[in-house]
């Protein structure tokens, strides 16, 4: 009885002891907001908080509230524990960073919803929001990820005029904790890059699961922006994100948003499309082409998928949209020779890499905007190197504006591309206030530029003509054959 006793005595003691490590080493609750925010870092890899005041609840809610899933969106409205912080991503990319502790109530329907959402769009009489759920590997024990995509629509409301990458928006849940992090104007990497350090320490101190791998499931593959042997700064933000917003558009069969990127005539397989009617009959094979890994080779950038190719140039920025697409080639094996040739790998050949701002330096134009608006690369002596065609306009430092189209010599080396012809720079136009080239069409040996003329009371505002000139290619320069004047005001 008493070896009994002592034998009870013993496992209570060991069962306190065990209760009491157990206790002491589990990690602390955290139940307030400044508990929660004290675990948000105040800088990361990249990264670094804004003033507290930047960033709260309502801010939060009127860019999720439409598209996230409700559940989601009720937790963040309704929550008195949930916190909201914000960052800002190197100099310019802004995040956002939303937590929340749920009710055990609440875990389950919320979990629901991240695994059931989808896509959505959300209109209005501007444009509207277009979300697309990407399918791809994540973190914690449930995830949902999204792509937003901004589209810009006409006066009247008719078709999409323009798109833009809006922000990357991640919701992630580990067992009772919920957060979301929005990245602006970014590709879906740079959230992918953040999230790590943002949420290190909630699984050291409060025992979470955010890093586990996990998987955000449905939708969408993402598209695949990490280009290979892109320089630094040959593409934009804003480019980069077009072409992943270009991928979830076609994902979701709105190749009308799509084609609102064309700003200027397009390299098909029969030749060149100049009004912007690409029939694509084949929507998610557009998005697979963009789900290949791309590789930039001088001034081009290049999808292939298959038979498939898509082409963007480097060289040029239109504005807005601010990614230059030159080709959208969809069987390379059958197309016409001047859209098979941008199926190869080094679509513009050697002078493709010349740096064009040093050279156009030379000729005058100021080294700290684009000279080059519009630009084509076609084998124009024979001699199977593609000549450069550039649409130039720049300001001169004596105070006035240089705007040509150059012709160069593919054969010549690209450290000193050699100028065979310049076209329109001293040409009036019909209003005597000269043309603006704007593109340039080369099929064959015919040449197309359009332009823009101004009227001569208003020489600085918009320009009210279109001028279309045709050239055709004879004896190692380009012959004018016609004009064509379009009224535009």
């Amino acid at each position: 009885m008493r070896y009994a006793l002592r034998v009870l005595a013993l496992v209570v003691v060991v069962a306190a002891g065990v209760g009491l490590g157990i206790w002491w080493n589990r990690p602390p609750e955290v139940r307030s907001p400044q508990e929660v925010a004290a675990l948000l870092p105040a800088a990361g890899d990249g990264f670094r908080a804004n003033d507290e005041s930047s960033y709260d609840r309502v801010s939060f809610l009127a860019t999720v509230e439409d598209c996230a899933p409700v559940p989601v969106v009720q937790q963040f409205r309704t929550a008195s524990s949930a916190v909201f912080k914000g960052y800002t991503i190197g100099e310019e990319t802004s995040a956002l960073v939303a937590i929340v502790q749920l009710a055990q109530d609440d875990v389950a329907p919320v979990r629901d919803a991240l695994r059931s959402a989808g896509n959505c769009q959300r209109p209005d009489t501007s444009g509207g929001s277009v979300w697309t759920k990407i399918a791809r590997p994540w973190f914690g024990d449930v995830s949902a990820l999204f792509t937003t995509t901004d589209t810009t629509m006409d006066a009247e409301g008719r078709f999409v005029t323009n798109i833009g990458g809006g922000p990357v928006w991640t919701f992630t849940m580990s067992d009772e904790w919920l957060v979301a992090i929005g990245a602006y104007t970014s590709p879906l990497q740079t959230a992918a890059d953040i999230y790590p350090p943002m949420l290190a320490a909630f699984d050291r101190e409060v025992g979470t699961n955010f890093l586990q791998p996990g998987e955000s499931r449905g939708g969408c593959p993402p598209a695949d922006v990490a280009i290979a042997d892109l320089p630094p700064g040959a593409l934009s933000r804003q480019a980069i994100t077009q072409l992943q917003s270009m991928h979830d558009l076609a994902c979701q069969n709105r190749m009308d948003a799509v084609l609102a990127v064309l700003s200027a005539p397009l390299v098909v397989d029969d030749g060149v499309d100049v009004d912007g009617r690409v029939d694509v009959d084949d929507p998610a094979g557009f998005a697979r082409i963009l789900e290949s890994r791309a590789v930039y080779r001088n001034g081009a950038v290049t999808y292939r998928s298959g038979d498939s190719a898509l082409v963007f140039s480097t060289l040029y920025t239109p504005g807005a949209p601010p990614l230059g697409w030159d080709a959208y080639v969809r069987h390379c094996s059958t197309a016409e020779p001047a859209a098979a040739r941008l199926c190869e790998p080094d679509p513009y050949g050697p002078l493709g890499g010349a740096d064009w701002t040093a050279v156009l330096a030379e000729r005058g134009c100021g080294e700290e905007y684009p000279a080059i608006v519009h630009s084509r690369f076609q084998d124009l002596t024979g001699d199977g190197r593609p000549e450069p065609v550039l649409a130039v306009n720049c300001d001169l430092a004596d105070g006035t504006r240089l705007r040509e189209v150059q012709v160069y010599d593919g054969g010549s080396p690209p450290d000193s591309p050699r100028l065979i012809q310049a076209l329109l720079g001293d040409d009036p136009g019909p209003q005597g206030t000269g043309l603006a080239p704007a593109t340039v069409t080369l099929s064959g040996d015919e040449l197309t530029v359009q332009s823009w003329s101004w009227p001569p009371d208003d020489p600085q505002g918009n320009p009210n003509l279109l001028v279309t000139d045709g050239f055709r290619w004879q004896d190692g320069n380009f012959v004018p054959e016609w004009r064509d004047v379009e009224d535009m005001s």
